[in-house]
């Protein structure tokens, strides 16, 4: 399971672009995708300033598709954007999108007495409305319809209202069904459906020790009504009589029920007290009809609800969850098995393999209520026993599928360097000069003679952890673009815990692209690991850059993008994952004399020797570190 996202500058446009991709490289920030049952769908995405999407977004007019796979799940088009800046300094921009089913708020209804039609036609009706008032881009085809009413006709009035809500009024809330709309090569279709979901019974479960991973139910009982009291049609007022409130008596059946206008309902009573509630009839105008009805409601009444929220992990081996569909929930300490309906489904990008479902409402007898709170009572150890060995299953299932897809990650970059080196397409660059490190201690650059003084790579410091951005990044950064020069970033790793090198990772990033988003991107990040951090735990280093690195991955920075610069008397003792990184960078100094043939090479492998930190180059006042030997790895930085 990948989703990807593509944006289109306008709707009618067939070209887009791919905003995320984590097979490519390409990301958001942090997007979540809300898929309802009887709502509009939305979509939230935030983007920082090296998406494409940053400040590239025209409200209403910009559009974008989610897909699962090669499904299209979702197109929407953008609502007004938020802009902001986080606490690290880096901006970022959040946008929401809604989805086609919004076009029926463009249009507004014409006012219609509408007699005897049946659903169908008035569906039909309102939306030959809508498409008569909207662009071509905003019209929908009727595709199917299967919902009627006991006389299969219409009675209606229809006012100056928008369409969606004229639906939701006329039709969904007095008859049922829900609205469905799919865009499908180039045209938008719309369905009015009584149930456009079926039921898994033997497959894709929601099981304990499986896919689910948390679950919880509420049994509401405060909608209970334990002594009704029915009303049907409002009497009307004499010839003579006015009124100036508009409010009626309503028939009630106090004449066939002894006087009183209520009915109690036992069994209910004792389990819950006496609870007063109305229900409506305004089709009944006998109060023997209205006592006959409000039996027939009493027999169905139900002792509660049940409110479900799910979180469960989208498996390999079992298809996607819809909004709609029915799933066998199975865990036995919490309730017998069943189907459920999701009536809404939430995605993180983030975590693709888990989401977030909301079921529907089901009502409970009372027998079923009071056995369900006993089994509850009698649950609770079971419970905890579950819960243990569930986590134990999803950590191990974690582990493995983070295993995996690093696995899968290295497997494509070594094919691709593979291929590129069978076919000859690796550029090589013809002729390399002086490769530098630079940061605050270097003062004030004259960037334009540093590019002059043959100088091919210029490695540039942006922070030393996240406490101490360089002084002189910014400036360094901007003028090096400027005089033509090739660059690279990095930071010094100062990590406490991996938490702590994860904001770390995102602070050098964010910093990295306050300034260069939307121009000419770093060649890589290097990580600069020369001291023991992690709380002066050697054993943690490890942990530590791994989850700078993952973090950059999340940014859209790629492993092979990373470089791990490591001292070399430490690099046994970091036991960082070199074969992860990009390249390996190694300081070596000997004398340090300024001189290569004065210097010792480093004792371990490397794609780049730090040689001195006494290098001259010209535009630079003082000292400046020089780098040698890049490895043919390497060399594809420079090219």
């Amino acid at each position: 399971m990948m989703y990807r996202i593509i944006a289109y500058d306008e709707p009618t446009d067939k070209i887009g672009y791919i905003i995320h991709d984590p097979r490519i490289g390409r990301h958001v920030s942090s997007g979540k995708l809300t898929l309802k049952e009887s709502e509009i769908d939305d979509l939230v995405l935030k983007v920082n300033p090296a998406n494409k999407l940053f400040n590239n977004v025209r409200p209403m007019h910009t559009h974008v598709e989610v897909y699962n796979d090669n499904e299209l799940i979702f197109r929407g088009r953008a609502l007004k954007p938020t802009r902001s800046m986080e606490n690290s300094g880096m901006f970022m921009q959040e946008y929401v999108f809604e989805s086609i089913e919004s076009y029926l708020l463009d249009s507004i209804q014409r006012f219609a007495e509408v007699h005897n039609t049946t659903p169908a036609d008035f569906f039909k009706m309102l939306i030959r409305v809508h498409n008569a008032t909207v662009p071509d881009w905003k019209k929908f085809e009727v595709r199917k319809i299967d919902v009627t009413n006991s006389t299969d006709n219409v009675y209606r009035f229809v006012d100056y209202v928008n369409t969606r809500d004229t639906i939701k009024e006329k039709l969904l809330t007095r008859l049922g069904g829900f609205l469905r709309v799919e865009y499908l090569n180039g045209k938008n279709y719309i369905d009015y459906v009584v149930d456009p979901g079926k039921d898994h019974i033997n497959d894709t479960p929601i099981k304990i020790g499986k896919n689910l991973k948390s679950a919880s139910v509420v049994m509401d009982p405060t909608k209970v009504i334990t002594r009704l009291i029915p009303l049907g049609a409002q009497i009307e007022a004499p010839n003579n009589e006015t009124t100036t409130t508009g409010a009626r008596p309503r028939v009630t059946i106090s004449d066939v029920n002894g006087g009183r206008d209520y009915l109690d309902i036992p069994e209910l009573q004792k389990e819950f007290g006496v609870i007063n509630g109305t229900q409506t009839w305004d089709d009944v105008h006998e109060s023997q009809n209205l006592l006959r009805k409000a039996k027939e409601w009493i027999a169905s009444q139900s002792a509660t609800n049940t409110q479900w929220t799910i979180s469960a992990l989208e498996l390999p081996e079992y298809a996607s969850f819809r909004v709609s569909d029915r799933y066998m929930f199975i865990n036995p300490s919490l309730i017998e098995p069943q189907l459920l309906r999701v009536t809404q489904k939430q995605i993180d990008l983030a975590k693709p393999h888990e989401s977030n479902l909301t079921i529907a409402e089901k009502p409970f007898s009372l027998t079923s209520y009071q056995a369900q709170i006993q089994k509850s009572l009698r649950s609770v150890t079971d419970l905890k026993k579950f819960i243990v060995s569930q986590e134990e299953i999803l950590n191990d299932w974690n582990s493995k599928y983070n295993s995996s897809q690093q696995k899968i990650k290295d497997l494509q970059e070594a094919l691709k360097e593979l291929e590129n080196k069978f076919n000859g397409q690796t550029p090589q660059p013809t002729h390399i000069g002086k490769i530098i490190d630079v940061s605050e201690w270097q003062g004030v650059i004259d960037w334009n003679s540093v590019v002059r003084d043959d100088v091919s790579l210029s490695i540039i410091r942006i922070q030393d952890g996240s406490s101490h951005q360089d002084l002189k990044y910014m400036e360094n950064l901007q003028k090096c673009i400027n005089a033509g020069g090739k660059y690279a970033v990095y930071a010094y790793f100062r990590g406490t815990s991996t938490a702590d090198a994860q904001q770390e990772a995102r602070d050098f990033f964010e910093r990295t692209q306050r300034v260069v988003a939307n121009k000419q991107q770093p060649v890589f990040y290097a990580i600069d690991v020369e001291s023991t951090e992690m709380g002066g735990n050697v054993s943690q280093m490890r942990a530590g850059i791994e989850a700078f690195m993952s973090q950059l991955n999340t940014l859209g920075v790629p492993d092979h993008k990373i470089v791990l610069y490591i001292a070399n008397h430490l690099y046994n003792s970091f036991n960082l994952n070199t074969a992860r990184a990009g390249a390996t960078w190694i300081p070596s100094y000997g004398q340090n004399d300024g001189s290569i043939v004065n210097s010792t090479k480093p004792t371990h492998p490397y794609d780049l020797w730090q040689y001195t930190s006494k290098g001259r180059v010209s535009g630079i006042t003082g000292n400046v570190d020089m780098n040698t030997e890049p490895s043919e790895k390497f060399k594809t930085y420079l090219s």
